[in-house]
């Protein structure tokens, strides 16, 4: 008889194209007891499929990393009820470090709190709140602006984009304005001098200052052999503004000024990527505000109200009418309509 499949969702950062999905798609592939791993580009998540047992979490991290990219984590704050003493402290913090990707815990016997960084979709509150419990302690209920990071991710990414792109446009259009006068109106303004060498000035801070992020890219991506987009931008940019200090010493063209326009349109692409991404959170996230804040659910044989993000897959939820349904399943028994 084959052993049973379990599926686990890992967030990864870092990845901009179809080339980056293929490289951690056959990283993840290659750790032991992964079945099957598929990366979703647009919502930055791997689903790794593996057989029942012990999946190491920490392999999984390493060879994600390994491939150039990253597994964002995430901090969460809980107040801890019953801790009298150091041994205490040292039990609740054993018990969370044992949970399967949990990267490190904190206790503070003073303030009575435990500092967790985890990995967003390996653990969850609910992971927490049982192995404190286990341990003979409790979560105390989290107060408004605790708990997880509430600063949403999409929204800064958006920001830094859009920060991005208008920075170097900022500095791209006058060296289209210039370029322009001397390609059609054959005016070269003050002098020849200063006009190379400002196309070199204007263009060292788009590629340099808000363009690092793309060369910082490309630089993992030749370190771990292989390419991606930002390689390809790197090596257009890079050998268009070698062509601005060659200038001053034989007679090529200078197209450092193209290496700032291959770069505001890369950053105006980044910018409108993120974009689209944030308005489809956005959407998702009203929808999810229409949703079931808690479910009743049946564990050891009686019925228990609990928040929607303690459900877990293969609890029995209990839907009375004229409830809302708190999330996605399979209907074991009864029968009723909804819309």
């Amino acid at each position: 008889m084959s052993e049973p499949i379990k599926e686990l969702i890992l967030p990864v950062a870092g990845m901009t194209c179809a080339a980056c999905v293929a490289h951690v798609e056959k990283a993840l592939n290659e750790v032991p007891g992964v079945a099957e791993a598929v990366v979703n580009l647009a919502t930055e998540r791997a689903i790794v499929k593996f057989k029942n047992g012990e999946l190491d979490t920490d392999a999984l991290i390493q060879a994600v990393r390994s491939s150039g990219y990253d597994v964002p984590t995430e901090t969460i704050n809980l107040p801890i009820g019953g801790m009298t003493c150091a041994s205490c402290a040292s039990h609740v913090e054993n018990g969370l470090s044992s949970i399967p990707g949990v990267i490190s815990t904190v206790i503070n016997l003073a303030t009575e709190h435990a500092t967790v960084k985890y990995i967003p979709g390996v653990t969850s509150l609910y992971d927490f709140k049982k192995a404190v419990a286990d341990t003979g302690y409790q979560v105390l209920e989290l107060e408004d602006g605790e708990g997880e990071d509430k600063i949403n991710q999409e929204e800064r990414k958006m920001a830094d984009a859009r920060f991005r792109m208008r920075i170097a446009w900022a500095f791209t259009t006058p060296i289209i304005l210039w370029m322009f006068a001397e390609m059609f109106l054959g005016i070269v303004w003050p002098n020849a001098t200063v006009f190379n060498l400002g196309m070199i000035v204007l263009t060292l801070p788009v590629l340099f200052w808000v363009g690092l992020p793309t060369y910082r890219g490309a630089w993992a991506a030749v370190t771990h052999k292989h390419a991606n987009m930002d390689t390809l931008i790197a090596l257009g940019t890079g050998v268009s503004l070698l062509t601005g200090p060659a200038w001053f010493f034989t007679p090529v063209a200078n197209y450092a000024g193209v290496a700032a326009m291959i770069m505001a349109f890369h950053l105006t692409g980044r910018y409108v990527e993120e974009s689209a991404k944030g308005r489809a959170s956005q959407a998702i996230r009203k929808l999810l505000e229409l949703g079931a804040k808690t479910a009743r659910i049946e564990r050891d044989g009686r019925e228990m109200e609990i928040p929607i993000e303690d459900v877990q897959v293969g609890d029995l939820m209990v839907v009375r009418p004229g409830e809302k349904i708190p999330t996605d399943g399979v209907v074991r028994s009864g029968e009723s309509a909804v819309d």
